[in-house]
């Protein structure tokens, strides 16, 4: 066959040719794997001064880092022999051999960081080696590795980047804005900073060749709160104020850090920090787990803050996933999983009634004075001397007050509820809220969102103890469905059964509903059943069933819950504060919003510019 009848001919297929890349163009496509920006540089850098034993880190940055980079740390540097064997590729001090992979107990290990810096920008080292004291410097200038000198460097090591990627100007156009890139440094020291508090670090910004501008001064803390300062210097907002502390140890895993309260939610995961054996990792997995402790706690649409440090076996741990070694397997990711709900259950204490103290915040700043307080104009009654002034207000307290006192006496025996936490009800208003008080505080209560906590718990400790109780229908209702829709419906029976909803098929389009759960009250059977299938279908696959028969008691607590826009009498009123003191986490309702505000007496005397 002639190959030039097909258009293959041996000149075509030259190019096609395989053949061994120089040495140059390997380094810098391998360094592109390591450093993909001046702040995955910054971060090998920072970990070989962490691992380096530094209790002092300071960070110089120039355009970004694009221009210039430096990381001075006060470890124990480098020896001169191995200044040289540094700038090579797979050169560590970290592990010998390929069992050491299974027991990494450092930040950096693969030793590909200087070399792949090195390969791409304009390296320079100096360092003094503590034992000998003596100082020596080496440079890289895109691959070309030059000879070791002495050095009148003092302490430590300084390393200096500049101008990276210029040898690469494919990955350089891919760089962000200088401003972008320097947020990205930023993220990374406050990541790295997070998991050392004992280490002190400085971040500077040089701008138009002027002095070195402060972006970010963190002090080195040893004393036994010395994480609770560092998040507080590092993330700077309500954190701290709005969190629980994370103290929990099983046979394979500890769990330490502070987690944000369920109400405390922002609209992404940026507040959320997971460090595993001290080594910050992103990973989705960790994320998902998180929301899926807080339960039904959490709004669908927040998102919790934490700062979480996750101490497991080296074994149970492959961090040689990717170079950037921000990327970790685990073994056991059920072992993951129960001991992040085991964490968060325990320290936001599920069992009990919780008060909440940032809402009050919140729904002070709510109260203001109208803008035109202090220029009213006055009323002219001239005219209307006959007219009454109506006041509609919703209040309906089945109580009257007496004129002399404030309570008649059936009322007075009522007032020692004034010191429980959610106190005595004086009011009920649009048809929603209760208006309460205790011994310092307005309390504003959300019927519906309450009595929707209340039943739900009520559920879930049913099925724990007895079984759902049925209540039978008097007359059975006969739901005409589709003959696949059947079919479906009769393959969950048996979980349905577990709900309390007793049905069975009654022909091949229909459905017979004979009893629904007793705690619901008066619902309609054929919409709570087809609420409950939508949310069986829409659930997670990978939830255990335990975890969707609770997501399913949500929907039904909601059915079965006293609505808006119902009065209630004083009684009724009564009966569910008291529950709501008895009920766990009845400080929210089943979706994460609140059930409750309140405004103590001082902030009510200021509002009235009372002192």
């Amino acid at each position: 066959m002639n190959l030039e009848n097909i258009g293959l001919s041996s000149k075509n297929l030259d190019p096609s040719r395989i053949r061994q890349l120089d040495l140059n163009t390997s380094n810098q496509i391998a360094a592109g794997e390591v450093i993909e920006r001046p702040s995955s540089a910054l971060k090998e850098l920072v970990e070989n001064s962490i691992d380096a034993g530094a209790t002092s880190i300071d960070i110089v940055y120039a355009n970004g880092g694009k221009s210039f980079l430096s990381v001075k740390d006060n470890g124990h540097g480098i020896n001169r022999e191995d200044l040289s064997l540094a700038l090579s590729r797979h050169a560590t001090s970290k592990i010998s051999t390929i069992g050491d992979l299974t027991n990494i107990n450092s930040l950096g290990f693969r030793g590909e960081a200087l070399a792949a810096i090195g390969a791409v920008a304009e390296l320079t080292i100096k360092s003094r080696f503590l034992e000998l004291g003596e100082a020596f410097e080496i440079s890289s200038i895109y691959g070309e590795v030059k000879e070791v000198k002495p050095s009148q460097y003092l302490e430590g090591t300084l390393i200096e980047v500049k101008n990276i990627f210029q040898s690469v100007p494919a990955r350089l156009k891919f760089l962000k804005t200088d401003r972008a890139e320097g947020i990205s440094i930023l993220e990374v020291v406050k990541k790295l900073s997070l998991s050392n508090p004992e280490i002190g670090f400085k971040l500077y910004e040089i701008k138009d060749e002027g002095n070195p501008r402060e972006i970010l001064r963190l002090t080195s803390s040893t004393d036994y709160n010395c994480l609770s300062l560092r998040i507080k210097e590092v993330l700077k907002n309500a954190f701290m104020e709005n969190s629980y502390q994370v103290d929990f140890k099983s046979e394979n895993i500890k769990i330490t850090g502070y987690i944000s309260s369920p109400t405390f939610v922002s609209g992404n995961a940026s507040n959320c920090y997971f460090f595993v054996n001290g080594r910050f990792v992103r990973d989705r997995t960790l994320f998902s787990y998180l929301r899926m402790a807080y339960g039904d706690l959490l709004e669908k649409a927040g998102f919790p803050s934490a700062v979480l440090f996750l101490t497991i076996p080296s074994r149970e741990i492959d961090v040689n996933v990717h170079p950037s070694k921000m990327e970790i397997k685990f073994k056991k990711l059920e072992l993951i999983r129960q001991g992040l709900k085991s964490a968060v259950r325990q320290s936001l204490n599920f069992e009990k009634f919780n008060t909440r103290n940032h809402l009050s915040k919140q729904a002070y700043s709510y109260f203001r004075k109208h803008e035109s307080s202090n220029s009213y104009q006055k009323a002219d009654f001239s005219n209307n001397q006959n007219d009454s002034l109506e006041l509609e207000m919703d209040v309906n307290t089945s109580k009257r007050f007496d004129r002399e006192d404030g309570f008649t006496s059936e009322n007075k025996d009522l007032q020692n509820h004034e010191n429980n936490m959610l106190g005595t009800p004086k009011a009920h208003l649009f048809k929603n809220f209760i208006v309460a008080q205790n011994d310092n505080e307005l309390v504003i209560i959300d019927q519906h969102a309450a009595h929707e906590r209340i039943l739900y718990e009520k559920l879930k400790a049913q099925k724990c103890d007895q079984g759902i109780a049925v209540q039978e229908l008097l007359v059975p209702e006969i739901v005409e469905l589709t003959s696949i829709e059947v079919d479906v419906i009769i393959e969950k029976q048996s979980i349905m059964k577990q709900l309390g909803l007793e049905i069975e098929r009654f022909g091949p389009a229909s459905l017979c509903i004979r009893g629904v759960p007793a705690l619901l009250g008066e619902v309609c059977p054929k919409t709570l059943l087809i609420d409950l299938l939508e949310d069986l279908e829409n659930l997670d696959t990978f939830e255990s069933l335990e975890n969707k028969i609770d997501k399913v008691f949500s929907s039904m607590a909601c059915h079965g819950s006293v609505r808006s826009g119902r009065i209630l009498k004083y009684e009724e009123m009564e009966n569910l504060l008291r529950e709501m003191e008895k009920t766990p986490n009845s400080d929210q309702c089943n979706h994460g919003r609140p059930t409750y505000l309140k405004l103590d007496l001082e902030k009510i005397n200021k509002l009235f510019g009372r002192t």
